[in-house]
């Protein structure tokens, strides 16, 4: 279905370029099965040339055959048999018979040919397919860096709980107190040491230490 829907866009194409009107070729018929076509020679001569597209196509180049036996006819016509490829398609066996034509009968060739490879339908979907692989590949790779991304900031995350983790385990008994009594206790410690420097003692140490002890508890 592809190769068929190619096809017809190749014929198309043709058709809109050579009309029966052109100066130098002109496409008189065409459908998926049969092509027929008329080269303009020198002095306005007239040769009409044909193509039968197999079922076999694009895989065999169609059958190329001319009315005329004039060697610079038939010679061009003879170099379609050899091609293989995307030359095989009808567009690019167009190409190559009236080029060679053209060098055959000694007539510059038509300015519409470079026209015809900027409309061939095959280099367009080639440069989108290459255009669409390319931002898939970009697109994996940018996935790619997210989830190495993702990764390491796990990574990072479970090592800074291990590191909590750690410290909890390390923390002196003495924070299990709570803060208030710590601070009381701090308090206590900076009162008796003043009172001691001062000389003058407010309370025993023993019931000092009496309340520090009940606090620990």
């Amino acid at each position: 279905m592809a190769c068929l829907n190619t096809l017809k866009q190749e014929i198309r194409t043709l058709e809109s370029i050579f009309s029966t009107s052109h100066e130098r070729f002109q496409i008189v018929s065409a459908s998926v099965d049969e092509l027929s076509c008329r080269f303009v020679g020198k002095n306005g001569k007239k040769y009409a040339i044909h193509a039968n597209i197999t079922e076999t196509y694009p895989s065999v180049p169609p059958v190329w055959f001319a009315d005329s036996e004039e060697t610079s006819i038939t010679n061009a016509v003879q170099i379609l048999s050899n091609t293989e490829g995307l030359d095989n398609h009808v567009l690019h066996q167009v190409i190559i018979l009236l080029r060679e034509l053209c060098r055959l009968h000694a007539v510059p060739e038509p300015p519409d040919l470079d026209r015809l490879q900027i409309l061939d339908p095959q280099t367009t979907n080639r440069i989108s397919s290459n255009g669409m692989e390319a931002m898939e590949d970009e697109g994996l790779d940018s996935d790619a860096d997210v989830d190495i991304g993702d990764s390491d900031a796990e990574e990072d995350s479970d090592a800074d709980e291990d590191l909590a983790i750690e410290m909890e385990d390390n923390r002196p008994k003495a924070d299990e107190m709570g803060v208030e009594h710590l601070a009381t206790l701090e308090r206590l410690r900076q009162n008796q040491r003043q009172d001691y420097l001062k000389g003058s003692v407010s309370g025993s140490v023993q019931a000092t230490d009496r309340l520090m002890k009940e606090l620990r508890d």
